[in-house]
């Protein structure tokens, strides 16, 4: 019959705490716990600590060990039915599983990496991400891991001195988290959203590598609704038309433009019209082109000006770089006379005086159209000026959007835009 048995050997103060398992003839192991006690405190037949008052957490303690009996005899008998060797090793890793030490401890020297979420996040950055597959043929890009490796600062900068061990973060330390980014960081509703996934997707990579990880972190964690007091901007016909028909005497400039146009009327995202897109996704009246971001193949009709454009150039325009390109657009559309003042958010860094780090903020007021143009005004404007005026699934297999939803969110339209679509349809039925 299988007993375990606990006890001193030796009698220097402290003294270390051996288990002893034996079960038939067989086995028979001696197996040193950390566990230091003063031999004076200690209680040999009953096996446990002696109720005195000089050893503050002796109930703690003793009801730890009768715990850690039960344990391994119940590990004993699944391990004995699944065949596994009952050995010294194996006393050793149910003792530390109990004690929920990290599974890569060695005389107290562990692996930070398996331990703290945030030494992980550093650790598989810098030796997992390049290999990391999203796809069949297609693994984690540059853009991604500088996403990850900003959610790690941010983490970092949530816990302080206070790191977050793998075996702790549940959901009320996400809770936390999101609302550090909320409150203190002031991050809208979506970019916290983002993070705490991000946060979730490190414990799913500890997790498939069989550290102890906190099943807490997949609950849900509801995020603080932020409500914006303004939509993104978008470019309706009429302001493309203008931008469209500007007399550009500068050729690079006038490459620029047109490529905005090519964005404007395909709906594609930057990465895709400004940087992947050629000749030889163009067949016919049609563009036929995966999507750089959701590998995605999508086909999409040449809009008129986009002819014109492909005719003037002989083809596609001369690219250039994003950064160029946004700043470049916001000057076209002021000359373009897209001055008008509305309500949006314009992205400002300041210096932190208490830290002298760089923060960036989204500063609301109002603002010159032209000058909260960017590149993502050309997805943007697509699904407003279409949607309403075309079957959804027309727009979502254009786009590459899986669902209602993601497109939904694309549509700027104004409250008081959509009233005046009702009056005029109104005035057009004669009611």
């Amino acid at each position: 019959m299988a007993t375990i048995k606990f006890l001193l050997r030796g009698k220097s103060n402290p003294s270390v705490l051996y288990l002893r398992f034996l079960h038939t003839k067989q086995i028979d192991i001696f197996y040193r716990t950390q566990i230091l006690i003063d031999p004076a405190h200690w209680d040999a037949k009953k096996e446990q600590i002696k109720n005195i008052s000089a050893v503050k957490n002796r109930n703690e303690l003793n009801i730890k060990l009768n715990e850690l009996q039960v344990h391994i005899l119940t590990e004993f008998n699944n391990s004995y039915i699944q065949g596994e060797i009952i050995d010294k090793a194996w006393i050793a890793s149910k003792v530390n599983e109990f004690f929920n030490r990290p599974t890569s401890e060695n005389n107290f020297q562990i692996k930070k990496e398996e331990v703290y979420l945030t030494s992980f996040a550093t650790w598989w950055i810098e030796n997992k991400a390049t290999k990391h597959k999203v796809a069949a043929d297609k693994y984690m890009n540059d853009k991604s891991i500088s996403h990850y490796s900003r959610l790690r600062d941010l983490l970092i900068e949530f816990e302080g001195n206070n790191k977050i061990k793998l075996t702790d973060i549940d959901n009320k330390v996400l809770d936390n988290f999101s609302s550090y980014l909320s409150n203190d960081r002031g991050f809208s509703e979506t970019t916290v959203h983002r993070h705490v996934s991000r946060a979730k997707f490190f414990c799913e990579r500890a997790e498939k590598m069989n550290l102890k990880v906190n099943k807490g972190y997949r609950e849900i964690v509801y995020i603080k609704k932020t409500e914006t007091p303004y939509k993104a901007p978008y470019l309706n016909t009429d302001e493309i038309n203008k931008i469209y028909n500007l007399k550009i005497n500068d050729k690079k400039k006038e490459a620029i433009r047109d490529n905005f146009i090519i964005g404007l009327w395909t709906g594609m995202r930057v990465s895709d019209f400004l940087t992947r897109l050629s000749m030889n996704d163009i067949q016919g009246d049609f563009i036929n082109i995966k999507t750089f971001k959701t590998n995605h193949s999508v086909t999409i009709p040449l809009h008129p000006q986009i002819k014109e454009i492909l005719k003037k150039w002989n083809g596609l325009p001369p690219k250039t770089f994003e950064q160029e390109f946004n700043r470049e657009i916001k000057s076209i559309c002021k000359l373009a006379n897209i001055t008008n003042m509305i309500t949006g958010g314009k992205i400002k860094t300041k210096v932190d005086n208490s830290t002298g780090e760089d923060t960036v903020r989204k500063e609301v007021g109002e603002y010159p159209k032209y000058k909260l143009v960017s590149s993502h005004i050309c997805r943007r404007s697509f699904a407003t000026n279409h949607i309403g005026k075309l079957p959804n699934k027309v727009i979502m297999d254009v786009c590459g959007w899986k669902s209602e939803k993601q497109m939904l969110e694309y549509n700027k339209q104004t409250n008081l835009e959509s009233a005046k679509i009702l009056a005029e349809f109104w005035k057009q039925q004669n009611i």
